[in-house]
């Protein structure tokens, strides 16, 4: 049956986004739990929420409650996690805990998963829906029957980050177009400096900067195409396909950005070791500003991609989607972790490192224990995300956004064209059950 895809997010999510800021300037040992019963370690696989001293915060308050439960975190980068999960929940060796995200791995993953609904209506009421903001719930459920996880945080794809030393260096403004952004690659190279740097080899990062593009150029098209009501060989689309072979023709994106990821490859690069001006990455790069960034400047921005005079809109998404293993040999333990975790436990991540946007409708955050920098960046993602977040990151369709991964990294490598890929990906969206 054919289910119509919501838009997310326009003017009412703006408003809800905006309702939840106010922005102002593993215990190792294992103790019997309060009614007696053993200790129990749960497993929790998922590939953030990053360093391991934020885990450690989040540990040290669940510690403190004294429940006989311990937890281990497994992180594990993001494309080995896809890769292997399925086999070990489908195997009855999976863990607990898992994190997914929103779209076609939600779907895949929904027959490995609790139905969270009602445990979540018995523990906080018929209203417990309303803990959360409406637009992230839509993105977990989306064409399910239940909720099949909760979210953890939200994000948001299509931001460009830039290390102001560089610019400064060389006298440079952002760029704030395609032109612009070409002009000022040009001049980076010419010094011998690193362009924009895209870890490309990750499927993620190449669907997101492609929505970022697509949405630029026509979003209404874009979501349409998703949802298999427009053609992918519109010429708007076909245009996207086209600024995205740019951006290797025109070496506006490193040389060999195929063959490294985001994390750790291009995030080192331009993080740790402070060798490139620009990283195309999303949101939730704030969470670490003050961890890289002591000391000094960094903005962040979007482009105008087909320089008609409009920025392009950023991609929101939930990030991350927390699912209880129904393999778990420990299903009430897991859901008692689960039931804190997803209320205090995802609170202290953003309240300590800014992990994730809030998605809790009741969560105020206080900035004032980031720096000045970190407060003015993390402020400009919240702006743009209030005022032009359109759309939906993540693909509800398997094969379309498997397809259209593939395409991305073949027009890349000059083995496809952009008419021709949007030809395949069409195919594949036409054979794709809606």
């Amino acid at each position: 049956m054919k289910k119509s895809k919501k838009l997310l997010v326009i003017g009412s999510a703006a408003l809800l986004l905006a309702s939840v800021f106010a922005l102002n300037a593993c215990n190792k040992s294992e103790k019997a739990s309060a009614d007696g019963k053993q200790p129990v370690t749960l497993s929790f696989r998922t590939w953030n929420p990053g360093a391991d001293e934020t885990w450690d915060k989040v540990m040290a308050a669940w510690d403190a409650k004294n429940t006989g439960i311990k937890v281990e975190l497994q992180q594990i980068a993001y494309t080995d996690h896809v890769q292997t999960l399925k086999v070990m929940v489908a195997s009855g060796e999976g863990p607990d805990l898992f994190g997914v995200q929103t779209g076609a791995i939600m779907k895949e993953f929904q027959e490995f998963t609790v139905d969270v609904a009602p445990k979540a209506a018995q523990a906080w009421g018929p209203a417990w829906e309303s803990k959360f903001l409406p637009v992230f719930m839509d993105m977990v459920k989306g064409n399910l029957d239940s909720y099949y996880g909760l979210p953890l945080g939200a994000g948001a794809a299509g931001y460009i980050w830039a290390n102001m030393s560089y610019f400064d260096k060389y006298g440079l403004k952002i760029p704030t177009n395609y032109n612009e952004l070409l002009a000022v690659t040009k001049t980076f190279r010419a010094n011998g400096e690193l362009p924009l740097m895209l870890g490309a080899k990750d499927d993620w990062i190449n669907i997101d900067t492609f929505i970022n593009i697509a949405g630029d150029v026509n979003p209404a098209k874009l979501y349409s195409a998703f949802e298999g009501q427009t053609p992918f060989t519109d010429p708007d689309i076909v245009q996207a396909f086209t600024i995205w072979k740019s951006l290797f023709d025109n070496g506006i994106v490193q040389d060999g950005a195929l063959g490294i990821n985001v994390y750790n490859d291009s995030t080192t690069i331009w993080e740790t070791e402070k060798l490139a001006p620009m990283i195309a990455n999303g949101s939730w790069v704030t969470g670490s500003l003050d961890t890289f960034g002591v000391g000094e400047s960094y903005e962040v921005f979007t482009i105008d991609w087909n320089n008609d005079g409009k920025p392009a809109p950023v991609a929101p998404n939930v990030d991350v989607v927390v699912c209880l293993s129904k393999e778990s040999k420990h299903p009430d333990e897991a859901w008692q972790f689960y039931e804190w975790f997803m209320t205090e436990g995802a609170k202290i991540l953003i309240d300590t490192v800014f992990a994730y946007l809030p998605v809790q409708s009741d969560h105020v955050v206080d900035l004032s224990a980031f720096s000045e920098n970190a407060q003015g960046d993390i402020n400009e993602v919240i702006r743009i995300m209030q005022d032009r977040a359109y759309g939906y990151r993540e693909i509800t369709y398997p094969r379309l956004k498997q397809t259209l991964a593939d395409q991305l990294k073949a027009i890349a490598l000059g083995e496809s064209t952009p008419q021709r890929a949007a030809e395949i990906v069409e195919t594949a969206s036409k054979a794709e059950r809606r």
